[in-house]
This record gives structure tokens, sequence and C-alpha cells, in this order.
């Protein structure tokens, strides 16, 4: 039978081609999106879920006092992993990472090639499960010189995993032997590097007579580690939270800048990158802003479909009824219109997987993530195999259950109550209208946040800088390479300075200043700079003055706005500061400027004097930068011969902050006007039903002497009425769902009243032109074609 069902099923689709072809074209693209969505969200999702011991693994993070606050960094000590194996049974595993500061050269048969890489202690492969695919597992990281290389970098360098004993050569100066290969890191994560060192070499650096601190392990001053700690379960985070701020009481002489509380937050590396060290949200709102638009196109992708099937139904109610006189039963044609549903959804399923195949470089290209279509499996498979059911089954139900519903002798007629009402396609067209403002105000708001944020003043010009860091060498003769760079054509000004201005991570707590009302627990973000910094970048001194470059520079400060008020001094200049155990005096106060991204709070900041920092900075003209980029490159190289020259320009690294807010807010707009025109085939196929259901109507109203344009008001009308009403309702939906999105940052747009007049003005023009089409077609339609039957 249901053989016979799908045969029938496939002829009432090649009879009526054109509508079939627009429930088709629909419900394809819904699907499509949708699917794409979803994978979306579970790439997301699914960051350092790789092992499946990931639930028991957090990543430990510090919480510090700072100004009467508490900040939380994802960095921790050296001695917080060493304390923790060592002294909590609940802790199975503990392992450090710290980043090399900039990607090294490594050279092999003659070929460099520029690798990322970290330092990490022995015991990492165990935690993160990666199995060894050559080596063996006792001598992996013990030696100073080890170098462990994954599965993919061992075939790219070498062509083969059968590497363990070759040398690798550094920077052309420093040879380490490989002593293992492990298998490949997803890029989805947070430990994705290619080669690992042994922490072991850090530790080496601490032989140092003349530090303060005799070993890395009990280094409780310097934040440059990522501890991981596994624990036996993860119902262990209090108590092993509770303990790790005991030992910090303990142990650290600077135990006052942790909160006593809790020294420690445990966040579950799943977390990282969805919310902040802290744990609070972050890009887990904009998941969450991606499942709404997901629920959204789905929902638009069923009603689409509903309301193109109901506005057939007219069509083929004779046909119900001829069915019900020659025998069957409701049961049966039920059962019919579900099979010609099935075999619509299947047609669709099919293409929409098509799609996906063909679609899938352009979208890996948009969102600037390797979504690769093997990621269709297992859970994510289940879940998009529920996701079509349930689409499936919200959408067939209904029209089925209409069109066998049907009474015979009423539908022979042309009296077919059931389809002439037509309240819940009302409702449901409305409801599409609900979706579509949401989207567009979506739409809105998420360009102009994108907007603001790269056209906000920072607080210093970066138009035309051109930065990079000096190699030693060039670091030995800095005021020679500065004249040089000086006298390069295009060059105006040129800077030395010790931290990139944009997203400058640095920090530190060794501060102390004369106030007795002010706690003296500040964490502030130093930066050393030459007397050409402010100047150079137009940094606003809004008091004192600038450093001189002379060498009593080198016990002066300047700091911003925050800091002086983190330091409760009204009046900054001639107060006295002391910054690295140098005591000096504040001689200057800069307007607050970002050094960290918008989603941040500008925080206190304080500038040393230090002519000979290692990074430069260029002012260009940009009349000529090809040129100007080849002398600076031309003067790196007698310097630097084994190394290309890594620079940036400041507004490209300003830009590359909020590349992945611009590639949301792109994918955003993409899915929404795709989701509105789906929307407007839904509102076509209604315009149509009305058309033909009072097509007798019109054709009496023209005989009459009824306008064309008084014809397309009377079809149009009811329309707009539908428009105001989804406008009304899907406003304060729309200022929910973007004041959630916009909470991640800290500096954002208003959401003017404007957006939600021009969003609900767009909908009622898209309305407006799809019913046009229609209703005008049908004004100007020969009304004695639908009056001689009468």
């Amino acid at each position: 039978m249901f053989k016979n069902y799908i045969k029938i099923a496939w002829r009432n689709l090649k009879k009526d081609k054109f509508y079939n072809l627009i429930s088709l074209l629909g419900l394809t693209i819904g699907l499509t999106i949708a699917i794409f969505i979803i994978i979306w969200i579970q790439s997301e999702l699914s960051y350092n879920t790789f092992t499946d011991n990931h639930q028991n693994v957090f990543r430990v993070s510090s919480n510090i006092k700072s100004g009467g606050a508490v900040q939380t960094w994802g960095e921790s000590t050296g001695p917080v992993a060493v304390y923790a194996l060592s002294d909590i049974p609940e802790v199975k595993h503990a392992v450090r990472l710290r980043q090399n500061w900039s990607n090294r050269l490594y050279t092999v048969d003659n070929t460099d090639y520029e690798l990322e890489g970290a330092y990490v202690d022995d015991g990492f492969f165990d935690l993160f499960e990666r199995k060894l695919l050559a080596g063996t597992k006792e001598n992996l990281l013990n030696d100073v010189n080890a170098v462990v290389l994954t599965k993919s970098v061992a075939e790219k360098l070498y062509g083969t995993t059968d590497v363990v004993g070759k040398t690798l050569e550094a920077d052309h100066k420093e040879n380490y032997i490989i002593t293992g290969v492990v298998e490949d890191i997803p890029e989805n994560s947070s430990v994705d590097y290619k080669l690992f060192f042994s922490m072991n070499i850090l530790k080496a650096e601490y032989n140092d007579a003349n530090r303060y601190w005799k070993s890395l392990d009990s280094d409780w001053g310097n934040f440059n580690y990522i501890t991981y700690l596994e624990l036996q379960s993860p119902e262990a985070v209090a108590e092993v939270t509770q303990k790790l701020t005991q030992i910090q009481q303990k142990n650290d002489p600077n135990a006052d800048l942790f909160d006593a509380k809790a020294a420690y937050y445990l966040q579950p590396i799943s977390d990282m990158s969805l919310y902040s060290a802290a744990g609070e949200p972050r890009a887990i709102n904009t998941v969450k802003i991606f499942a709404i638009v997901l629920i959204l196109i789905l929902a638009i992708a069923c009603i689409n479909y509903v309301n193109l099937a109901t506005a057939r139904a007219f069509q083929r109610a004779k046909e119900v009824s001829i069915r019900k006189i020659m025998g069957a039963g409701k049961r049966s044609l039920f059962g019919q219109f579900i099979a010609e549903s099935i075999l619509f959804f299947g047609i669709s399923g099919l293409l929409a997987i098509g799609l996906l195949f063909v679609l899938a470089p352009a979208f890996r290209e948009l969102s600037g993530k390797e979504l690769h279509l093997d990621l269709i499996r297992g859970q994510l498979h289940l879940l998009i195999l529920t996701v079509l059911v349930i689409t499936f089954v919200i959408s067939s139900i209904y029209p089925a259950l209409m069109l066998s519903s049907f009474k015979p002798l009423e539908a022979i007629k042309g009296r077919v109550r059931g389809v002439s009402r037509g309240t819940i396609r009302r409702v449901l067209v409305t409801v599409q209208f609900v979706f579509s403002v949401i989207l567009i105000i979506g739409t809105l708001i998420i360009g102009r946040q994108l907007n603001f944020l790269t056209e906000k003043n920072p607080g210093y010009d970066r138009s035309q800088v051109l930065n990079f860091w000096m190699s030693g060498s060039m670091q030995q003769n800095a005021e020679t390479v500065k004249q040089r760079l000086k006298n390069i054509p295009g060059v105006s000004q040129v800077s030395f300075a010790s931290n990139p201005i944009i997203n400058n991570q640095n920090s530190t707590g060794d501060i102390a200043w004369n106030s007795e009302d002010i706690d003296q627990e500040l964490v502030i973000t130093p930066m050393a700079i030459d007397e050409h910094f402010i100047p150079l970048l137009k940094m606003n001194l809004i008091a004192g003055e600038n450093f001189k470059g002379i060498s009593t520079d080198s016990t002066h400060f300047i700091i911003n706005q925050t800091a002086a008020q983190a330091m409760g001094m009204t009046n900054p200049v001639g107060k006295n500061l002391e910054l690295f155990e140098t005591k000096g005096t504040i001689i200057g106060v800069v307007e607050d400027y970002h050094f960290r991204d918008l989603k941040s709070d500008i925080g206190p900041a304080v500038m040393y004097y230090a002519p000979d920092a290692y990074r430069v900075y260029l002012k260009t003209s940009g009349t000529n930068t090809t040129a100007t980029i080849a002398a600076v490159k031309e003067i790196w190289k007698e310097y630097t011969p084994d190394f290309p020259l890594d620079y940036s320009f400041l507004d490209s690294s300003y830009e590359k902050m909020y590349r992945e807010d611009q590639r949301t807010g792109k994918l955003f707009s993409i899915f929404s006007v795709i989701a509105i025109l789906v929307s407007c085939l839904g509102l076509f196929g209604l315009t149509t039903y009305a058309a033909q259901l009072k097509k007798r109507e019109i054709g009496i109203r023209k005989v009459l002497g009824a306008s064309v344009f008084q014809v397309t008001r009377l079809l149009s009308k009811d329309f707009l009425i539908l428009v105001i009403v989804a406008a009304v309702v899907a406003i304060p939906l729309a200022w929910y769902v973007m004041q959630l999105w916009l909470q991640d940052f800290v500096y954002k747009t208003e959401m003017s009243w404007w957006i939600f007049a021009l969003a609900g003005g767009i909908t009622l023009f898209i309305a407006l032109i799809t019913v046009s089409i229609q209703t005008i077609k049908a004004a100007i339609a020969n009304p004695v074609k639908s009056l001689r039957t009468e």
C-alpha cells in the first residue's frame, strides 16, 4: 500500500509543478541553512572536547585583587601545578603550558618552516590523551633539548613519522632532538600546537644566580603559564579550589594580591572559548543567538510549507471528495498525504545534503572555521536527523489532517469551510512576519555594533602605523636602526616600545604609591616607551608633560586616567610612584586609551621610559607603502638575514581583534536574508490562495467598475494589518534577544527607536512587493474568465 501511496504522491508532485517547485525551494534552502547552523553550533560547543576525560579537566584561573575589585586571569604561576599534583589527592594530572612568544623558524634539508610551538610538562600527553606514534613514553620530555612533533608536522618536515633521534634546527642556532611523535591535536582546541618542548628548558633559565626566585617551580610572581588539572571527579572542584587557595595563602609571599576566599577559579576546558576566564558569558551568547536563528529558520521553513500546502487545498478538495465517495477512508487519505510529505521531504533532504557539499567551501570561508563534513557523525548525525524528523512532523500533520477531513458534498459544490476560513494560515503568516522583523532588527543592530567597534576612537591614531619586533642584533644597534628607519622616504616618525599597544596583555601588581585612603592592591598594565611614542600615536596628554629623552626620565612615569582614579589621585603630576622596585615621579597623565578590545573595561596603565625597547613603531605617509615596507625589509635583512620580517599595521591588527565578530555578523545577515526570502515564498502562497478564493468576487467588482488600485487594496489590506501586528509583537522580543548579545560588549551602540521602525518598514515593504506580484495579476485579469462558470 505504501508503494502505491508513493506512486500517487509522485504523480501529484509532477502535476502541480509550479507550486511544488516553490515549496521545494523554500524547504530545501531552509533545511540547508539549518544544517549549517547546527554544524557551526556543534563546532563551538565541541571546543576542547576531543578527549574522553574532558569533563574532568579544568584550567586554573587566578583571582587577583585590583583597586578594590577582583580580576580573573586565565594564567597562573609555576608552583600551582607542582603543589596541586603533590598535595591534593583529588588531582590526577597537573601540567603547565607556555606558548612561545612568537613562531620560530625550523630548518630541515635547507628548507625553513615557521611553526607554532609550546613548552609543556611531562604528562601533558597523558592528560590530553594523545596516542604516541613514535618514541618511548619514559624518555619523552626528560631532556632539556627534547622536542615532540605532531604526526602532520613530522610528515610535512620529513615525509614520515619515523623521525625519533633526528635533529631539528631552530632559528639557525639551536638544535633539538626529536624524542617522539604524537597524533594530531584538533584545531578546535586550546592546545593546538605543532611542536612541544620540554618545560625543563625554561627551568634551566632559572639557574641564573641573580634571580630573586631560584626555580620555576617556586616562582609565585610569573603568570606566564596555563595550568591544566585533571581531577579524579568533576564533583571535587570546590574542594580542590579550597585546597589550592590554602596552599597559595601559605606559600606565596604575594598572597595578599589574591582573593582570600578563592584564589583560583577552576574553569572546565570546554568552556574556555565560550566564557571568560572568570566564567562570565562571552561567545556562548553568540551561540544562543544562532540557536534562536536556527529555530526561526526552521519555523519559517515549516510555515512556508504549510501555507503553500493549504493554499493548494482548495484545488484538491474535489479530488479528496471523489476519493471518499469511491470508498477511501479518512485514515487512508491521511496516509496518502503523509506519503506525499515523506516523498517531498525526502527529495528536499537529498537536495539539502547536495547543497551542503557544494556550499561547504564558501561557508568555511565565511565562518573562518574548518567545518569538515565528516563532522556529521555520531551525536551530530542523530541531532540533524532528529531536527529533520521534527520539522517533517510539524509541517505535515496539519495539512494532511485538513485535506483528509473535507466533506465530500460541500467540496464538490465548492464550499470548503476549513479552507475558506484560513485563520490558522493567517496566524502562521503573522508568525512569519514576527520572525522576519526579529531577524531584520538583529541584522541592523549587529551591523551597527560592529561598525561602532571599528569606528570608535581607541584613544590613539592607528592609521598608517607599521610595527614589528626587533631582532636581538637590531636591538644591540637600536640608535643606528632608529636613524636608518627615519631616513626611509615615507617614514615621518619612529618610536620604540615594549609591547603592542593593541591587545596588550601585560600586567603586574608590583606597584606602590603614597596614599593612606586607597587600597594599595592594584594590578596595572605597564608599557615601556620612548619620548616619541605618545606624539607618534597622537595620544592626548591631559596633564603634565611627555618624556624628554634625557637620563632623568628613567625615574619618571606617565599614567592613564583610570590609574589616577584607582590610586585616588586628583592631581597625580608630581606624586611619587614605585614600579618594579624603581622609585620615581609621575610627570604626566594621558587620556584613557583602549589597550584591549572593547569587550573589556579600560584598566589602569602606566608608561615608563625605556629608549631601547624591542618593538618598533613607524608612522608612514601611506603614499607608497610597498616601497616603505621594502626599505624596512632591507634594513631588517642586514641585521637578521635568516628570518623574514614579521610586521603588521595597527589598523589591520585592530580590525583583526573583531574578525570573529565581523564573521558572526556576516553569517547572521546572510542567514537572515535567506530566511526572509523563504518567508516571502510562504506569503506568496497565501496571497495566491486569497486571490484564487476571491477571483469571482474580484470579477464582479471589476464588472461593477472597481479599479485595479481598489482591487489591489482589497487583497492587500489584511496583510498590512498582519505586518503591523507582527511588528508590535516582534519588537520587544528582538530587543530582549539583542540585549543578550550586546552583554558581551562593555562599549556598545544604542538600540535607537529608528532601528525598530526601520525594521518594521522594511518588512512592510517586502510584504507589499510580495503581495503585489499576485494581487496586481489578479486585479488586471479578465473578469469574464472568472464569471463564465457562474
